[in-house]
């Protein structure tokens, strides 16, 4: 899987520690929108909360690396609602 990591932030998720990390498009201080819907886990679908840089690519969600390689944008805000709370 060929994608330019210097455009891509590997999240994951703070409330699920077995949860696939996704990828968010942006740099580690500036992390944007994840690559697919399941990277909103916040407000029902309005935000995230993730640890940064923590996992490999191999172990990226496969939506997510197939998105960034087809150099498609980040997803808009998706409705999902916190697991947690």
């Amino acid at each position: 899987m060929r994608i330019a990591r210097r455009e891509y932030v590997i999240g994951q998720d703070r409330n699920e520690d077995k949860a696939v990390p996704h990828l968010y498009r942006g740099t580690f201080n500036n992390v944007g929108n994840p690559m697919c819907a399941r990277g909103w886990n916040r407000s029902d679908g309005h935000g995230y909360s993730i640890f940064r840089n923590t996992r490999e690519i191999d172990d990226v969600c496969r939506v997510c690396l197939r998105r960034a390689e087809e150099k498609k944008p980040p997803v808009k805000e998706h409705d999902r609602k916190t697991k947690w709370i």
